[in-house]
């Protein structure tokens, strides 16, 4: 028996996600991020029935045209997907949720031979995986599409619990891969790092410029800055620009389907707008900035905000901006990381592995991985292609890819430290502009290991504290004030956790 799958848009390099796997003569869209649907459907409707897997722009962008261009097309989500999908669109009149409501851990008919169930998939409030079973009469034929999934909790939402992918075998298994082989840190240790980055540039005289998605991402920002004992009880203002507050009000208004602590947090004061109690938050609508000390927005600042003041801009790792705007990357994942991927895969133990949604390198570093090409068809479709998924096909390891992310170097220790050679196909991947960006390298050992990374400019020229580079720490703190003469803070009252270039401990 083959199934098949449609691969409209894999979602490689940011682009969005769009597939058709087909199931006999059933023919189901999984998620539809197309930013234009006429280079890819004609007059005939693309599938029988559509499940959107969560509401973020990548996965549910392309919904209302698809909608319009077809109306009786069939969509499935959850419920608070149906709610939080109008934000990817302009606001209109009468515009609501999109689509009809699937029941979580319910398999619900699509048709005599196809049934759909949607598991929690953690990464964002509604966001499911989509477990797909085709019966025949020799056997039942299953697909697991995680669209994106994480296991780790957030503010906002539960991580997946494998628990609950007991007994599921999938047959094939379509896995988003965007974090490839990275190792990413802790959850809780990315939030601090963030805040201690806005305070770092609060403690400067610097207003924060702190960029992220509408839908998720800078609700989560916004609870962290509101809640975060470095910023409790400061005299900070927060900015929130419209297409944030618009997620802001449609999660307030969902705060059943949230975590236990978030909705306790709401008994006692709304979860997103204060004016009472520092930091304060209240809606930007796009003008004097400066009358803020924090801009939370999903796009970046124009020239003349920039050139209003002294702004630290913010902005997510791996974004890339206009090379005019200075920024300083941040990272706050919701995806799983490499280990966690891979756990992920050899719990559920598919036939296929299919691995979308992130850039060709990372994929193709994941698909390296000998753990993976010896036990599993990999594949990494690419746009418009067709990837035929026969089930029961002996395994013949396939050889290593060409592009491995594994390189050979050799180590020479030296009079005054240790030089490290490697071939200069090194230099043919992308990522070394930003490893190399300023020749500056940091090691430290993992276990048996030694990891190195790039420095990037702004780590050199402006690092932000840490738990040990903090005035509380440097022998210039007395009494609560800075005595460094060195010091822009020379004379000033200063808080324990703030920071200056001229920090000595």
């Amino acid at each position: 028996m083959t199934l098949g799958c449609r691969v409209y848009s894999p979602g490689h390099g940011g682009a969005g996600v769009c597939l058709v796997v087909h199931l006999g003569t059933y023919r189901l869209m999984l998620d539809c991020g197309l930013s234009g649907l006429d280079p890819y459907f004609d007059l005939t409707p693309p599938a029988d029935a559509v499940v959107c897997s969560h509401a973020h722009l990548q996965h549910g962008r392309g919904l209302l045209a698809l909608h319009r261009g077809f109306p009786d097309l069939p969509i499935y989500t959850s419920e608070v997907t149906r709610a939080l999908l109008p934000l990817n669109w302009a606001v209109e009149p009468g515009l609501t949720g999109l689509g009809t409501v699937l029941p979580w851990r319910l398999p619900v008919s699509l048709a005599a031979d196809v049934t759909v169930e949607l598991i929690p998939a953690g990464h964002l409030p509604g966001a499911a995986l989509v477990w797909v079973q085709y019966h025949t009469p020799q056997r039942t034929f299953s697909l697991l599409y995680t669209g994106n999934c994480f296991l780790a909790n957030t503010r906002l939402t539960e991580g997946l619990r494998l628990t609950d992918l007991r007994g599921i075998h999938p047959d094939v298994l379509i896995l988003d891969g965007t974090a490839g082989t990275c190792k990413y840190p802790r959850r809780k240790q990315q939030e601090q790092q963030l805040v201690e980055a806005v305070v770092w540039g609060l403690t400067q005289g610097q207003r924060v410029w702190i960029g992220a998605g509408g839908i998720g991402e800078a609700q989560e920002i916004l609870l962290v800055l509101r809640t975060h004992y470095l910023l409790t009880g400061r005299p900070v203002k927060i900015g929130v620009e419209a297409q944030v507050a618009r997620g802001c009000d449609a999660l307030g208004e969902l705060l059943a389907f949230l975590p236990e602590p978030v909705q306790n947090f709401a008994r006692h004061q709304n979860l997103f707008w204060d004016d009472r109690v520092y930091p304060q938050s209240y809606r930007w609508q796009g003008s004097a900035p400066e009358h803020f000390d924090i801009i939370l927005a999903s796009t970046p600042p124009d020239s003349d905000c920039l050139s209003s003041g002294d702004w630290l801009v913010l902005w997510p790792q791996g974004e890339v901006l206009p090379p005019d705007i200075p920024t300083q990357p941040y990272q706050l994942q919701a995806h799983n990381d490499g280990a966690a991927t891979l756990q992920l895969i050899h719990t559920l133990r598919p036939q296929h592995l299919v691995l979308v949604h992130g850039s060709p390198t990372y994929l193709g570093d994941l698909a390296g991985l000998p753990e993976l090409r010896n036990r599993y068809h990999v594949h990494i479709p690419q746009a418009g292609a067709w990837l035929d998924l026969p089930v029961g096909l002996s395994l013949v390891p396939s050889p290593p890819p060409e592009h491995t992310g594994s390189y050979e170097g050799e180590l020479t220790e030296t009079a005054t430290g240790i030089r490290i050679d490697l071939p200069p196909t090194v230099t043919n991947d992308p990522r070394w502009l930003n490893f190399g960006a300023t020749g500056l390298v940091e090691a430290r050992w993992q276990g048996e290991e030694l990891l190195i990374r790039g420095l990037s400019p702004q780590e050199v020229l402006a690092p932000p504290p840490t738990a040990e580079r903090t005035c509380a720490h440097c022998r210039f703190y007395r009494g609560q004030r800075c005595t460094q003469p060195d010091s822009p803070l020379m004379g000033l009252q200063v808080a324990p956790e703030g920071y200056c270039d001229a920090f000595a401990p």
